[in-house]
C-alpha cells in the first residue's frame, strides 16, 4: 500500500500543472504541441430596428412620502406617454427604485450637520421600443411628462442572430485562410483540424456594438441618428501539421 501511495505521489510531481488540474477536474488537458493554433475574426454590420432607453424620475422633499408622492405622479404620466405609443407593458419594467436621504451640504462641519436635508426618491423604468421609429417620439413625451433622467439609450437588431452566424463563418475563413499561409511558410502541410472554440466581444449579446447620436435642438424635440449595429466573433481553430 505504501509503495502504491509513493508511486502515485511521484508520478504526480511529473506530471505538468495543466494534466494536473485537468484530472482533477476530470477532463483531459488540451494538447498544443504539434498543432498550428490560429484566431480568425470577422465583423458583420446590420440595421438597427430597435432600441432600449431607461428613463425617469429624481424627485426631492421634507419627508419620504413627499418625495414619493411628486415622483409616482410624474412616473404616471411617463407610462400614461408610452402606452399612447402603443408599447405594450411587457416592454416596460421597472429598472430600480431608490430612497435615500441627502444631507445639506451647508451644514458640514456644524452639530447640527447629518440632521438637515431632503429625502431624495429615484425611479428609472427600462422601455424596449421595437419600433425605431418611435425612439424620438418616446424621448420627447418622456421629458415632456417631467422625465429628469433619460441614460442608456442602445440600438440594437432583430437580426443579430443571422449576423452573428454570418460572423462566425467568416471568422472560420479567415482563421483557415492564416493557418494555410503559416503552414505553406513553415514548409508544412495543413493537417485535419483538431479543436475549434469560438466566441464574442464580452458586453452585449454577440459583441454588439452601438453607437446612438443623440442632440436636442432648443424648443424643438430629439434627433436620433441610429446607425448600424456590428456583430463581432472569433473563433480559434487547431490544426495538425504534416
Amino acid at each position: 500500500m505504501r509503495k502504491t501511495l509513493l508511486l502515485l505521489v511521484t508520478l504526480a510531481l511529473l506530471l505538468p500543472m495543466t494534466a494536473l488540474t485537468a484530472l482533477a477536474e476530470g477532463t483531459p488537458a488540451p494538447r498544443t504541441d504539434g498543432l498550428l493554433v490560429v484566431t480568425g475574426t470577422a465583423t458583420v454590420s446590420t440595421k438597427a430596428d430597435m432600441a432600449t432607453i431607461e428613463v425617469g424620475a429624481t424627485t426631492r422633499g421634507k419627508t419620504v412620502a413627499a418625495a414619493h408622492q411628486q415622483n409616482a405622479a410624474i412616473m404616471e404620466k411617463v407610462l400614461d406617454e408610452m402606452r399612447k405609443l402603443d408599447i405594450p407593458d411587457e416592454d416596460i419594467r421597472t429598472s430600480q427604485y431608490n430612497v435615500y436621504f441627502e444631507m445639506d451640504p451647508n451644514t458640514y462641519g456644524m452639530p447640527d450637520y447629518g440632521t438637515k436635508g431632503v429625502y431624495v426618491v429615484n425611479n428609472m423604468i427600462f422601455v424596449t421600443l421595437r419600433d425605431i421609429d418611435k425612439v424620438s417620439a418616446a424621448l420627447d413625451a418622456a421629458a415632456a411628462a417631467g422625465a429628469n433622467n433619460i441614460y442608456n439609450l442602445v440600438f440594437q437588431s432583430s437580426q443579430s442572430t443571422e449576423a452573428y452566424h454570418k460572423a462566425l463563418t467568416r471568422a472560420v475563413e479567415d482563421a483557415r485562410a492564416k493557418a494555410e499561409v503559416l503552414a505553406l511558410a513553415s514548409g508544412k502541410q495543413l493537417g485535419e483540424l483538431v479543436r475549434i472554440e469560438s466566441g464574442d466581444y464580452a458586453g452585449l449579446p454577440y459583441g454588439i456594438q452601438n453607437r446612438a447620436d443623440f442632440a436636442v435642438a432648443e424648443g424643438g424635440g430629439a434627433t436620433i441618428l441610429s446607425g448600424d449595429v456590428s456583430v463581432t466573433a472569433y473563433v480559434t481553430l487547431s490544426f495538425a501539421l504534416e
